[in-house]
């Protein structure tokens, strides 16, 4: 008898020993998925949930990870909306079709009702033979980056809205202007599109501030700038306070009457605004003077906002000197 052939004995022996380390292998990997405060889940090429630790169960079904077990996406209507599971079922059968990886973002309804953001990453679980077996996942919330990330564009919208804002009228300033200038004749050179440059100026606005004061000075500022907004309120119209009491607007235009008629009209307005002026030549109300330049042309010469600039401020002078509470324009042909 050979005393080295194992007995019955020792191989039922054997068998429950790696039993028992199998259960011991699936006890420490349950508990490590468990202990991971991530949701995993794992799923057989069917799209049937055959495991998922408790993050995955409690936080995103509200359910024991048993009660997942044997289960598909649409077996939980009232915890995983159809379109939602509509959309994680054709990224399950993309990644089955073509076994690999795949990470991808996308909104999950939780167990508490709030949607939040998740990173999917997945991979496919191959048997030795090459065989699909299933897809295992796991899932980062990233929601808190989300709205950090949102609140950062959001600061920075508004830290880009004061670098190109007059303080006191918030309307553009003087750099936004210059920004603004080159896109409208960058619109012109490539579309054909003429715009028109209206610089306006209080008048008499330093005889205000020395009668009733700075404060005074800046109501009459601000009372201007709303009509101003008013006036030219379309998403191409551009009212910018270039400096003092001089404003400035770019605007699009089709006719020449129609361009002329808004400067006339805005005008108009500014006096029916009845703000007692100091000096009263002019007026017993505040007035304004305006240069008006219709820009349908640029070339080489006639190309810089410092050459138009200095055009238009002639006109507003020329308006200045002929009387106030008026405006001269001319054609840029």
């Amino acid at each position: 008898m050979n005393e080295n052939k194992p007995t019955y004995e020792m191989l039922v022996q054997k068998i429950k020993s790696l039993e028992e380390e199998i259960e011991l292998n699936r006890s420490f990997l349950e508990m490590l998925f468990d202990a991971i405060p991530n949701p995993i889940f794992y799923k057989d090429n069917n799209g049937v949930y055959r495991h998922g630790n408790e993050a995955f169960s409690k936080t995103i079904l509200g359910l024991h990870k048993d009660e997942i077990t044997g289960k598909s996406l649409y077996d939980f209507p009232d915890r995983i909306p159809k379109e939602l599971a509509n959309i994680y079922y054709a990224k399950d059968r993309e990644l089955l079709e073509t076994p690999g990886t795949q990470n991808y973002e996308a909104e999950v309804k939780c167990a508490d009702n709030t949607v939040r953001h998740y990173n999917f990453y997945k991979a496919t679980f191959i048997s030795q033979s090459n065989e699909v077996l299933g897809i295992v996942g796991v899932m980062l919330d990233i929601s808190e980056h989300k709205k950090a990330i949102k609140e950062l564009d959001e600061k920075n919208t508004v830290l880009n809205n004061l670098s190109i804002t007059d303080p006191l009228t918030l309307l553009y300033n003087r750099r936004h202007f210059q920004e603004i200038f080159e896109r409208k004749t960058s619109m012109l050179i490539h579309h054909h599109q003429p715009f028109a440059l209206l610089l306006i100026d209080i008048d008499f606005f330093k005889d205000y501030n020395d009668s009733f004061g700075h404060k005074k000075g800046d109501d009459v500022l601000q009372n201007i700038s709303n009509v101003l907004r008013r006036s030219f309120s379309r998403p191409i119209d551009f009212v910018f306070r270039l400096g003092g009491e001089e404003f400035g607007v770019l605007f699009n235009y089709t006719e020449v009457e129609q361009a002329v008629y808004s400067a006339k009209k805005l005008l108009n307005e500014i006096e029916d605004l009845d703000i007692p002026a100091a000096n009263t030549a002019v007026s017993h109300s505040i007035t304004v003077s305006a240069g008006l330049g219709l820009i349908n042309c640029i070339n080489d010469v006639k190309s810089s906002l410092n050459y138009h600039y200095d055009e238009i401020d002639k006109l507003l002078y020329h308006a200045k000197k002929n009387g106030r509470n008026q405006f001269s324009y001319k054609i840029y042909d």
